[in-house]
């Protein structure tokens, strides 16, 4: 019996992963936690189900991580098993309050906050250098197109909490069920909880109808200014990329520029990819001299890119964890900053540097306790020890006649939901994605963080501009629609008018406050619980 209840509960891992993207399941997720709720309570090793419920979810659907391509660097493929093994540990937390709160004030009453507690643990490992929210559960409805339009209200937790609302009403049903002696006829139809999943349901979709229309492509273009944006898709080989010329590379770029601007002149913005610009030279890089650049532009045209740039320490600024210094000299300290660039044609420029690097990939996570692991987790490719940008700013462009701000993201930065909004708060009208997800060429990878996006845009709605080295680029809508994309693992340049857009919506307005309340009510229910004696179990 116990071996049943205990394979019954891994079904939760299997159902999870399965109505993950790009798996198109994603009606399992509503059902998902009922296997792991149902023999919580019985089943003796409860935290190896846990832990392998949740290895199962991670590692199906992050596989990907250790890159699986010839070229892939022994660091990153060793460490991608690494996370497999430790992230479910983290998806322990919600079921160790779940057990306490069950001993303290019941069962049932502990199951009833379980979405709070679930919110709570979501969002809290959203926080902090070691933050890897990419499996955040509101995923898993990337392709419920009209009901994730609620996202604008409360952000992906939102779609998260009703998701494992709607599983444990569903399990107070089943549990109401089998108390009753005697089963009534159209016992789904008379029971509450059936009329609540309803309208859970219903709602969002019936909200999502009336926000779809309202945000209609074709009706915003005629309303509101628009930019004419060229995405620049290099493809690139990205372990090659930062051993190769990096003069080469920029000319494969204007190569695919220049073609795309014959095709269509009245571009205002071209956007190319991630270090798309790598190092230079010092002339460009760290002293900002960008004239070879300028010259490829005309009056009317700007240029976003993603750059490598270099800041030389003054006296007064302290050496960092990440501090290098120039052909070992000493006396000259310096940073890099993994950044974009806006070029304007009037040649005035800004530069704004990633704020949230990859754990690992980019960055030394805590590095002032886990710096004397520095150089056995650097990348072969020398990217590892990237300095973490101090200021979200905006980017202006001004051309000669359109003027935008830019809300500038790169890469992973694009998974954080409250960073992302911020830069809508700030007034941008606009948001601009810059990745190299080539690391991952031919896995769920590309595809997923593109996926991930689409809730970035609805929970601000702006329209997102995404260029990716290798895929997947393209242009999506405030309501999560790709209006176009490129064809992966293809140089190309494909064209769009982008609106720009200045209402803000109630996320924007409020950012994170469900996953507040949820901290919030798990704290008060601790601190009840406390002084609670146990229950029977």
């Amino acid at each position: 019996m116990q071996k049943k209840k205990f394979l019954f509960g891994l079904l939760s891992g299997v159902l999870l992963a399965l109505s993950y993207p790009p798996y198109p399941f994603y009606l399992l997720a509503f059902v998902a936690f009922l296997p792991i709720i149902s023999v919580f309570q019985d089943v003796k090793r409860k935290w190896w189900l846990v832990y392998l419920t949740f290895f199962i979810y991670h590692y199906a659907t992050n596989w990907w991580i250790s890159s699986w391509q010839k070229d892939t660097d022994p660091y990153l493929f060793v460490s991608g098993f690494a996370v497999a093994l430790v992230h479910p540990l983290l998806f322990m937390i919600p079921f160790a309050f779940l057990n306490f709160f069950a001993r303290k004030i019941g069962w049932r009453t502990s199951v009833a906050f379980f979405p709070f507690i679930w919110i709570a643990f979501e969002w809290l490992h959203s926080l902090g250098d070691l933050a890897y929210p990419w499996l955040t559960l509101g995923y898993t409805q990337v392709y419920n197109h009209y009901w994730i339009q609620i996202a604008d209200l409360g952000g992906v937790w939102l779609v998260s909490f009703l998701i494992v609302t709607i599983n444990i009403l569903i399990y107070f049903v089943i549990e109401k069920y089998k108390e009753l002696q005697q089963k009534p006829k159209f016992y789904l139809l008379k029971n509450k909880y059936t009329a609540i999943i309803g309208l859970i349901l219903v709602i969002p979709y019936i909200y999502g109808f009336f926000r779809v229309g309202e945000f209609r492509y074709q009706t915003l273009i005629g309303q509101n200014q628009h930019l004419r944006v060229g995405i620049i898709q290099p493809n690139i080989n990205p372990w090659r990329k930062w051993e190769a010329d990096a003069i080469t590379q920029i000319k494969i770029h204007q190569r695919i520029q220049d073609s795309l601007h014959r095709a269509v002149p009245d571009i205002n913005l071209f956007v190319w990819s991630e270090t798309a610009i790598t190092m230079l030279d010092l002339e460009t890089n760290a002293f900002h001299n960008f004239t070879p650049f300028w010259d490829m532009l005309d009056s009317n045209t700007a240029l976003l890119t993603g750059f490598a740039d270099f800041h030389f320490l003054s006296p007064s600024e302290k050496p960092s964890f990440t501090t290098k210094y120039l052909f070992g000299d000493s006396t000259k300290p310096y940073e890099t900053y993994n950044s974009m660039l806006l070029l304007n044609p009037d040649r005035t420029f800004a530069i704004y540097h990633k704020n949230r690097l990859t754990p690992f990939g980019e960055h030394i996570p805590y590095s002032q306790i886990l710096g004397f692991a520095k150089s056995f987790l650097e990348w072969n490719v020398g990217i590892s020890s990237w300095a973490k940008g101090k200021e979200q700013n905006l980017l202006s462009l001004k051309t000669r006649n359109k003027q935008s701000a830019i809300g500038p993201i790169i890469c992973i930065e694009s998974i954080y939901p409250d960073y992302c909004r911020r830069f809508v708060a700030k007034g941008a009208d606009i948001l601009a994605i810059v990745t190299n997800d080539g690391w991952y060429d031919h896995t769920f990878g590309p595809r997923q963080h593109y996926l991930i996006a689409t809730f970035r845009a609805i929970e601000t709605r702006r329209f997102i501009v995404r260029c990716a080295n290798t895929g997947v680029s393209g242009f999506i809508s405030p309501t999560g629609e790709s209006l176009l994309e490129a064809p992966q693992y293809t140089q190309i340049g494909i064209v769009a008018d982008v609106p720009t857009l200045s209402t803000k919506s109630l996320y924007t307005h409020l950012g994170d406050w469900l996953p507040y309340v949820s901290v919030g009510l798990t704290i008060v229910l601790l601190l009840f619980a406390f002084f609670k004696k146990n229950k029977q179990f």
